[in-house]
């Protein structure tokens, strides 16, 4: 039975591919219809397990170094030859059954398939990692953006006063408005609170000058008021006076 031999690429070698499912059937098939088609004797696979063995057991000679050996195995020796591996980056592997075969095989493709998820999860790692902080960014950015909304609303509330100004001396000049308008004393009310609140806040700007207007309209509002009073105390006295005469 001839010697197979086939090179493995070591770790962190070339970036080899990883074999297909089918490789592995194919190379029990390739090797049991090569034992089938060129069976050994008794006598000849016994010779061969004692050179094997004596192989196995015939000790380095004292010029080569060690070092140089990665290890045995069932009779599979593996040298490093330096010069190749430096060249090559490969290691060649000596199988002398089907079975060292069979194991070289399963050990190249455990260990590509190791290699292979470990730079398949060294890269979803980081894309977790990188969708981590996306959505950590987004969310404070969320954040922010209803600090921003609560801070409008807050700012919204306090300009509201400052806008009255307009709404209440549009209804004020309208020639509809008078004391027995419905509207008129609700108007009053709110032109109450806006004269109060900027009297509270002078540090906002230009808050003296819509005082002012402000106080302008509630003395319209308080000569409106006086104009219906005497307007109803003249017509109570001319009432008066025609019932006295009769």
């Amino acid at each position: 039975m001839e010697v197979v031999k086939a090179k493995a690429a070591t770790a962190g070698g070339g970036s080899s591919s990883l074999p297909k499912s089918g490789a592995i059937s194919k190379g029990y098939n390739f090797a049991s219809t090569w034992e089938q088609n060129a069976p050994l004797t008794d006598q000849q696979q016994a010779a061969i397990a004692a050179l094997s063995h004596a192989f196995a057991e015939r000790p380095f000679p004292v010029k080569l170094s060690r070092e140089h050996v990665y290890g045995q195995d069932d009779g599979l020796s593996i040298s490093n030859k330096h010069s190749t591996v430096e060249e090559s980056g490969a290691i060649e592997a000596v199988l002398v059954n089907t079975n060292q075969f069979y194991k070289w095989f399963t050990d190249l493709e455990a260990a590509m398939k190791s290699e292979t998820e470990e730079k398949y999860q060294h890269y979803y790692l980081t894309s977790l990692t990188e969708r981590i902080q996306t959505c950590d960014s987004i969310l404070h950015q969320l954040m922010e953006k209803q600090r921003l909304i609560e801070f409008a609303e807050a700012l919204r509330s306090k300009l509201n006063y400052f806008d009255e100004l307009e709404n209440v001396a549009t209804n004020f000049h309208s020639p509809n408005m008078n004391v027995a308008n419905g509207n008129f004393l609700p108007l009053l009310k709110r032109l109450d609170e806006c004269i109060a609140y900027v009297e509270s806040n002078p540090q906002y700007a230009e808050s003296s000058v819509y005082l002012v207007k402000f106080r302008q309209l509630q003395s319209r509002a308080l000569g409106m008021i006086r104009s219906h009073v005497l307007s109803v105390l003249k017509n109570t006295s001319s009432q008066e006076e025609g019932d006295q005469q009769q």
